[in-house]
């Protein structure tokens, strides 16, 4: 039926719930968003045309589904940033506050099912793998998850802790987290000013899919510095920069929402901040449209006041 139009919407669903019956979900999205963008047009949301025209590489497509997003809503920050992200212009620093308590709010009730059991997310899994030999499991430590959501880091934390600090944006991801009861205290609060108040408090800061957010990271990592005590220990995520045709950018806004950084921006960063980069490994953080969401694991000490070799820091676990 395609073969004879291309364009006949009900092949395109047929097909595309056939392929994920079959277990062919990255090809079935496609057919799927090539059947949302064709007419009748009328009732269908801009924001999901955006997504839809994102999944097909049609980035001008999904631009134009933005403007016309902010001309119905002039003051939606969801649409302002996906508009900034598929154009390239006005490009913030960071992603603005607005923007993340707004989109996480409205994903607090799902979240983890959406992000867990659809997107594959491993960002408490890869968090753990960085800590295993270089943190001491004791329960001793002051530790921060930084951008906590639901707490979906909480129960890998614990054991390191013996207080739990979890800070986000989203009074709705809160909420969620406080729901496991594993967090001695939980903050609404912007990261970097957070942390900025927060002199010498934390022995492990930890920031799964947080500085995803977040686009130059100077400030950020100078905040982490000083809020760790000495020889605290840092492990976040963050998406690699893997486009060819940006390749010395050391971070962009995708047109994903997301900003993407390069190993360099990383090292360069902590280096200037006082830290000792400990592990810089690749990483796959979830999958998008069944494709997988290609990442860096990153794992760094403060340093000591004193030169430290890095086969000397290695093999000192924090206690």
């Amino acid at each position: 039926a395609l073969r004879i139009d291309a364009d006949f919407v009900p092949a395109l669903n047929n097909l595309a719930t056939l392929l994920a019956e079959a277990g062919r979900e990255e090809e079935s999205s496609l057919f799927s968003c090539q059947a949302f963008i064709l007419p009748p047009l009328a009732g269908k949301p801009q924001r999901t045309l955006g997504i839809a025209y994102y999944r097909l590489g049609r980035i001008a497509d999904a631009a134009e589904c933005y403007r016309a997003w902010l001309r119905a809503e002039p003051d939606n920050a969801v649409a302002r940033h996906y508009l900034a992200a598929c154009t390239g212009m006005d490009v913030p620093a960071k992603a603005p506050d607005d923007f993340v308590t707004a989109l996480f709010d409205e994903m607090a009730e799902n979240f983890d099912e959406k992000l867990v059991g659809k997107l594959s997310y491993r960002g408490p899994e890869i968090i753990a793998g960085l800590l295993d030999g270089y943190v001491a499991a004791g329960g001793t430590l002051d530790v921060l998850d930084g951008g906590c959501g639901t707490g979906l880091c909480a129960p890998l934390l614990a054991p390191y802790a013996k207080h739990l600090t979890g800070v986000d944006l989203s009074p709705g991801m809160l909420d969620k987290a406080r729901e496991g009861n594993l967090y001695g205290e939980l903050v609404e609060a912007e990261l970097t000013a957070y942390l900025s108040n927060r002199k010498n408090a934390f022995d492990l800061i930890v920031m799964a899919d947080t500085l995803i957010y977040f686009g130059d990271l100077a400030a950020l990592f100078a905040a982490v510095r000083q809020a760790l005590r000495p020889a605290g220990v840092f492990a976040f995520t963050v998406e690699a920069n893997t486009e060819p045709a940006q390749p010395q950018l050391d971070y962009h806004l995708s047109p994903s929402g997301r900003y993407v950084h390069s190993r360099h921006h990383l090292a360069r960063g902590l280096d200037a901040a006082g830290f000792a980069l400990l592990r810089c490994d690749d990483v796959v953080l979830r999958s998008e449209f069944c494709k997988p969401t290609r990442g860096v694991g990153v794992l760094a000490r403060v340093l000591a006041q004193e030169p430290v070799g890095l086969e000397e820091q290695r093999g000192k676990p924090v206690t």
